[in-house]
């Protein structure tokens, strides 16, 4: 070999990925030297591009000196190429190729059968990838690894990853740390959380090295499934292997186990946090209803000088909405106005919301016509604000009819909003209709929200016996909230007939809550049945029925 080609072959193993110039300017000098003839040289290039942003270049050399004759390809120039063909997405061309495979007798190589393997797998054809693999003569790990890969990467075969592996073991075949990572991620994504404890039992007793990716994937298994304290375990375990993912991976378990104490003690251990990790952790408090620790933290990812997004500010918008705090939420709301924040659809509807819920229904709507999109979620969040804050449900009605002109379909939540506002503002034809239309024309199936509010608009408009026929139509399940609303309703309207129907209902359904006790205790009061209501009262403190203690908060302004 020339001294010229080991210094051109030096320079493709050196150059980066993404180095397009380099590799460039390589195949110029190759052409140049006429060093073209040298099949390494050929297959370097080949393997250099099918790497690269552009493997479409490999193909087109490899096109070239098929067509020209010049030298024949090997078994090293076909995986490059195979790899060219599939990150390229061009199936079509992939099976040219491995056509020439055929032809020259090198389809029992076990390297180009598992870059067969992995065109056919990568591009959707995850039964012509396994039929390669039963035919193989000869696999090594790497080709049960491929396939392993293939089975995960399509999201309807994770299943199909432990049966492999189990025939893998039945085989004998020992796998690797590749092997174990590929399994992994599967039973973390099926939740397979024993299968994954088998397999941890198989990586210690088999002697594979406990890498960090691989503990890793393990500790993801155990998050995912909701095996806190296995996972815990684990991360204890690895106290010097630990890195910015490992932290990551437990703080987002506890994240979605809504244990927000331990994410904050994984949170504050992290030494490098990203935006996304200020991001999960605020929502993570906004989600468990702790609004002001999601403020507090705000203020010191503030301090620490980390840049809020987006996402960020939808959260402490939802804080200040949850905690009515309209002066903070102005103060959010001017922050991201000189910040430049991109408000989008989410942000936009945030802040509809936060406004709302602080009562400022003219900020709500004022921001709500200023938005250049709006979905069913921004509108879902002015009526509701409209129907809350006594603007009557004709103001709701018309929205709602705007909503539907402009082609944004209703969702559960709307029905909700529209048929409070019905309720609230007596327009129970218009709720009645609105019910219909949303079984019949949206397919939508009533919630105990929804029947709450048509429930509780007859109640309020003292259609008591049509609310009870209404009753009787619905499951036994959803039975004692809807009588616990006629029973009030009844109080409400001096109906002691049908609120004794009702109450004797409620005791036969056996509904041991306090709320229920105190209706019953108050009907019987209104009715001057005093013997029922010393009773009622009885079974209350025998079995230490207790009402949940009122919560209120004064904000002094200084």
């Amino acid at each position: 070999m020339s001294r010229q080609l080991q210094k051109i072959l030096m320079c493709l193993q050196q150059a980066s990925l993404y180095d397009i110039k380099v590799f460039d300017q390589v195949l110029n000098q190759t052409i140049t030297a006429n060093l073209i003839h040298s099949t390494p040289t050929w297959n370097c290039l080949i393997r250099a591009y099918s790497r690269s942003p552009t493997p479409i270049t490999a193909i087109l050399i490899y096109n070239h000196f098929i067509k020209g004759r010049l030298i024949l390809p090997d078994k090293y120039t076909y995986p490059a190429m195979l790899k060219a063909c599939w990150r390229a997405g061009l199936l079509s061309k992939g099976k040219e190729v491995h056509a020439h495979v055929t032809k020259m007798g090198l389809d029992s190589d076990v390297y180009v059968g598992n870059a067969l393997i992995q065109l056919y797998g990568t591009t959707g054809h995850v039964a012509d990838a396994c039929k390669l693999f039963d035919g193989m003569p000869q696999r090594d790990v790497a080709g049960w690894n491929t396939l392993l890969g293939v089975y995960n990467d399509n999201s309807g075969s994770c299943v199909e990853v432990l049966v492999l592996f189990k025939r893998m073991m039945c085989e004998g075949v020992r796998g690797d740390y590749i092997s174990m990572v590929i399994v992994f991620s599967a039973c973390g994504k099926i939740g397979e959380g024993n299968f994954g404890k088998l397999v941890h039992g198989y990586v210690i007793k088999a002697g594979i090295e406990p890498a960090l990716s691989l503990s890793n994937a393990l500790l993801s298994v155990y998050t995912k499934c909701g095996e806190m304290d296995a996972a815990q375990g684990l991360f204890d375990e690895m106290a010097v292997m630990r890195d910015v993912v490992s932290y990551t991976i437990l703080f987002n378990g506890y994240v979605d186990m809504g244990s927000v104490d331990s994410a904050r003690g994984i949170f504050d251990q992290m030494r490098v946090k990203d935006t996304v990790s200020w991001n999960s952790m605020i929502h993570a408090y906004v989600k468990a209803k702790h609004p002001k620790q999601a403020l507090d933290l705000f203020r010191k990812m503030e301090d620490e000088k980390v840049k809020p997004d987006e996402t960020t500010m939808v959260s402490v918008l939802a804080a200040c909405a949850s905690l009515a705090d309209l002066q903070y939420g102005r103060l959010i709301h001017w922050f991201m106005l000189r910040n430049n924040l991109r408000q989008d659809i989410f942000v936009g509807t945030a802040l509809v919301d936060m406004y709302a819920k602080c009562g400022s229904t003219q900020a709500a709507m004022l921001t709500f016509y200023k938005m250049d999109s709006r979905d069913v979620f921004t509108w879902t969040a002015a009526i509701d604000g409209v129907a809350n804050h006594g603007h009557g449900g004709d103001k709701a009605l018309s929205m709602f009819s705007e909503m539907e002109r402009q082609g944004i379909k209703p969702n559960e939540a709307t029905f909700v909003s529209i048929l409070m506002a019905c309720s609230r503002s007596g327009l129970v034809q218009e709720g009645c209709l609105l019910f219909k239309r949303m079984v019949e024309a949206y397919q939508i199936q009533p919630k105990i929200e929804h029947i709450g509010c048509l429930l509780d608009m007859l109640s309020r408009a003292g259609l008591l016996q049509q609310a009870e026929e209404f009753i009787k139509l619905m499951p036994p399940g959803e039975k004692i909230i809807a009588n616990k609303t006629l029973l009030s309703a009844c109080i409400n309207h001096l109906e002691g007939e049908l609120g004794e129907k009702i109450a004797n209902g409620l005791i036969e359904l056996n509904s041991q809550s306090h709320a229920t006790h105190i209706l019953l205790s108050n009907f019987y009061a209104l009715a001057g049945r005093w013997a029922e209501v010393a009773k009622t009262r009885r079974v209350m403190k025998e079995t230490d029925t207790r009402k949940d203690p009122g919560i209120s908060s004064v904000d002094i302004k200084t």
